[in-house]
C-alpha cells in the first residue's frame, strides 16, 4: 500500500496519494442534507503503474493535456521531439507530471500541497515545477494548481484535470458550452466550430449512447452532472481552463469531465495559425495558475 494523506472536514474525506502521480484517490463530499456522497470511480492504492495507469480517482494533466501529434512541438520556429507515449504511439499522452512521484510540502485535517520538481526529459525537454493545494470542506474540494517554467528558455504550457465521475448512461449532464472542436479516429482536432441545437447541454441531458471523446470551448467553466443516487455534482472552474473534454469509454464505468486550458494539440494547431486553441508559451519563470471547484448540490 502507498502512503495516503487522508483529509477530513464535516463528514466529507479525501484520500490523496502522493507517490502515484499526485493523485485523488477517493472523494466523498456531503450534501446540504443527507449522508455523504462517494464522487469518484475509485483508484486502486496498492499499485501504481507510470505508463499503464488504472483508470479512477483525479490526476493532474500537466504541463499539457491529451494528445501531441507525432511526438513533436514547433515552438518558435524549432521543431522539438518527445517521447510518444506506448498506448498512445506515435503520438504523447496526457504530459508527465502524473507518472511521477509528487513531495509533500504541507498536510493538515482538511488542506494538503503536493509539489514536483520536474527536471527535463525525452518525455518533456523542458524543467518546470507544478503545484496542487487541496481544500475540503463539508461540501467541497478545491484545488489549486500551478506550473511553472523553470527552464532557461520559453515553454509550451498546459494544465488541468482528470477525473474519473461515478456514471450512469441516463444521467444528465449540463453545460452552456457553445464551441465543439471535431476529432479524427486519432483524437486530433483540426478547427472549431459553434455547437449545433441538438448537441447542446444548456438544458441539462443523458449523453448520447457509446462511447465518446467530445472537445469543447467557449463555456463560463461550469459544468453539472447527475451522480448515482440523485444527488448533483457541480464543477465550477477559472478562466485559464477554457476549454474541457467529454470522455466516455466503450464499458460506461466511469465518466471524465476534464476542464483544461487548452484542447488537444493546441501548441502544433496554433502554429499552424489556428485560433481559440488555448495554446500558452511560459517565459522563464512564468507561471499558470488556476482553480476547480468540485460541489454537491
Amino acid at each position: 500500500m502507498m502512503q495516503a494523506i487522508s483529509l477530513d472536514a464535516g463528514g466529507a474525506s479525501a484520500r490523496l496519494l502522493a507517490p502515484a502521480g499526485g493523485r485523488v484517490a477517493s472523494l466523498r463530499l456531503m450534501p446540504p442534507h443527507g449522508v455523504a456522497v462517494d464522487v469518484l470511480h475509485p483508484y486502486q492504492e496498492d499499485f501504481f503503474d507510470p505508463v499503464h495507469w488504472a483508470k479512477g480517482g483525479i490526476y493532474p494533466l500537466m504541463p499539457y493535456s491529451n494528445r501531441i501529434e507525432n511526438a513533436q512541438l514547433l515552438v518558435d520556429g524549432e521543431l522539438v521531439p518527445l517521447q510518444p507515449h506506448p498506448d498512445a504511439r506515435p503520438h504523447t499522452l496526457h504530459g508527465n507530471a502524473h507518472t511521477q512521484a509528487w513531495q509533500i510540502a504541507q498536510a493538515g485535517p482538511a488542506t494538503a500541497t503536493m509539489t514536483l520538481a520536474s527536471p527535463a526529459s525525452p518525455a518533456w525537454p523542458w524543467a518546470y515545477q507544478a503545484r496542487q493545494r487541496f481544500d475540503l470542506t463539508a461540501s467541497q474540494l478545491a484545488v489549486t494548481m500551478t506550473l511553472t517554467n523553470a527552464s532557461a528558455r520559453k515553454m509550451p504550457a498546459g494544465i488541468g484535470l482528470h477525473p474519473y465521475f461515478r456514471h450512469e448512461t441516463r444521467a444528465k449532464l449540463g453545460h452552456n458550452a457553445r464551441r465543439h472542436w471535431p476529432a479524427n479516429s486519432d483524437f486530433f482536432p483540426s478547427a472549431s466550430r459553434i455547437l449545433r441545437p441538438k448537441e447542446s447541454h444548456a438544458a441539462p441531458r443523458p449523453l448520447a449512447e457509446g462511447t465518446m471523446t467530445d472537445y469543447f470551448s467557449d463555456w463560463d467553466g461550469v459544468v453539472y452532472l447527475e451522480l448515482p443516487g440523485g444527488s448533483r455534482l457541480k464543477m465550477a472552474c477559472d478562466p485559464v481552463f477554457a476549454h474541457f473534454v467529454v470522455h466516455r469509454p466503450p464499458l460506461p464505468a466511469y465518466l471524465c469531465l476534464e476542464p483544461v486550458s487548452h484542447v488537444t494539440n493546441a501548441f502544433n494547431l496554433a502554429a499552424k495559425g489556428i485560433t481559440h486553441t488555448g495554446s500558452q508559451l511560459l517565459e522563464p519563470g512564468q507561471s499558470l495558475i488556476g482553480q476547480i471547484r468540485l460541489s454537491i448540490e
